[in-house]
């Protein structure tokens, strides 16, 4: 679903309407860890760095391309998961983590909060082992560092963020290592995982996954910081004490950085499945109608309508058929009549695309609350047999009588005779025992009184 943000609007009584810009993919967050750290901005190491940094690329690019006010770039960078957090940041935390198996790194903040996110992990992860195996995704291999282990992380990283798509996410290939620290076969297992995410699963040839999410992107800096035999090249090592990537590295990568990412996410921004442009809501006595507006949709097999009161569970009230995939503006409305209770309802949508995946819209908070004027309601079935209900409102509080009379005025039934709240109320009539024909039902109060007629047919 293009629009993520939840807003709460309260509808007192009349009309509201949200309207949501076009949807850009301006703006982000790199979560990262020590190298990325240093490709963020070196000077954190070295006060005299005068070379490229990401948020001095981002200032170019704006001036490069004439980006002004809501089309500027921008991003902001996080340490994460966190040092507190004790994790790291290799391919099964980043599996845990996008599954919210990792309590103290919850993800889901960022991804509400930013429309490009940036993740990564370090040189630990090319430590690897071998190639691996099916067991590799139980128990306790589960942090085994195969190839068919990272693989299986990279796919369920990536299924999870295709069913975002109002986010736009960017992967990085792994970081080589010095040759100090690895050895030519963890080296080539590194070339290999890294050319099969970039040229297979990215391409949409992996047979495993499939088609690749329009969402996300991999950026290889693997192959472009390693050397013929997939070490990280030896003028790149910080110093024989530290292996991270120097200088040189943050001097070449930054510019690419922001070049390609920003490249890639502004153009994702037209292909967004389904475009949200308005939500909006009114009521009409004890009918919510809801109407919503799509500027493009693509795949879209519909959206559920999806209600709860204070305190209770989403419940799924109706089903409206989506246009499937459409460039031109599409008008969809729906009615909902509340039968009981006062108080504050929500509304929200639930865009299901045709292959399953899903997205909420914005929630919209109705308040049912005092009526501004009472109201006798036709009952509900009519014709009706043998029960029907009676529904009314009542703008202040008091004393209540409902009364059943015939088509001679003789009266039939007492439905009700005492103190009532303000509010929406029910009363059902069960005719069970009276013969068929015209029957009218009298509300009187100490302001308000009226009468309507109803049918009984047996």
């Amino acid at each position: 679903m293009k629009i993520k943000f939840i807003f709460l609007l309260i509808i007192l009584c009349g009309f509201i309407q949200i309207n949501f810009p076009q949807s850009t993919f301006r703006s982000g967050v790199f979560l990262h860890h020590s190298t990325g750290n240093r490709v963020w901005d070196f000077t954190l190491y070295d006060p005299n760095y005068t070379g490229a940094t990401i948020p001095s690329e981002i200032d170019d690019y704006n001036l490069s391309k004439n980006l002004t006010g809501e089309n500027v770039i921008s991003m902001n960078e996080s340490w994460f998961p966190s040092s507190e957090s004790g994790l790291g940041n290799d391919w099964f935390n980043w599996h845990w983590i996008f599954y919210n198996l990792e309590p103290q790194a919850n993800i889901y903040p960022y991804l509400d909060n930013n429309k490009i996110i940036v993740i990564k992990s370090c040189g630990p992860s090319a430590l690897m082992t071998g190639y691996g195996s099916p067991a590799d995704t139980t128990g306790s291999n589960v942090n085994a560092k195969t190839i068919y282990n990272y693989k299986w992380h990279w796919r369920s990283i990536v299924r999870i963020m295709e069913n975002h798509p109002g986010n736009f996410f960017v992967i990085w290939t792994g970081t080589p290592v010095p040759e100090r620290d690895s050895n030519i076969p963890q080296a080539l297992l590194c070339n290999e995982f890294n050319t099969w995410a970039k040229d297979t699963l990215a391409a949409g040839l992996d047979e495993t996954y499939g088609d690749f999410p329009p969402n996300v992107f991999v950026w290889d800096w693997f192959h472009r910081i390693c050397d013929e035999n997939y070490f990280l090249r030896p003028e790149f090592v910080t110093s024989p004490e530290d292996g991270h990537p120097n200088e040189l590295v943050s001097d070449l990568m930054a510019p690419l950085f922001v070049q390609e990412i920003f490249d890639a996410a502004i153009l994702y921004e037209p292909i967004v499945p389904v475009e949200l442009t308005s939500f909006s809501a009114r009521i009409n006595s004890s009918v919510v109608e809801l109407n919503w507006q799509t500027a493009t949709e693509l795949n879209n097999f519909g959206f559920e309508i999806q209600r709860t009161s204070e305190n209770n569970q989403w419940e799924t009230v109706s089903f409206v058929q989506g246009a499937g995939t459409s460039t031109t503006i599409n008008n969809y409305c729906f009615s909902d009549t509340i039968k009981y209770g006062n108080g504050k309802y929500y509304y929200r949508l639930k865009q299901i695309d045709n292959d399953g995946t899903f997205e909420f819209s914005n929630t919209i908070e109705v308040d049912l609350g005092v009526p501004s004027k009472s109201e006798l309601y036709q009952n509900y079935p009519n014709p009706f047999n043998p029960s029907t209900e009676i529904n009314y409102l009542l703008a202040k509080s008091g004393y209540v009588k409902i009364k059943v009379f015939n088509s001679l005025g003789a009266e039939v039934a007492t439905l009700f005779d005492g103190f009532v709240n303000a509010g929406k109320h029910s009363i059902n009539f069960n005719a069970e025992n009276i013969s068929s024909g015209i029957y009218f039902y009298t509300i009187l109060t100490d302001d308000f009184k009226y009468t309507r007629k109803m049918l009984l047919i047996k």
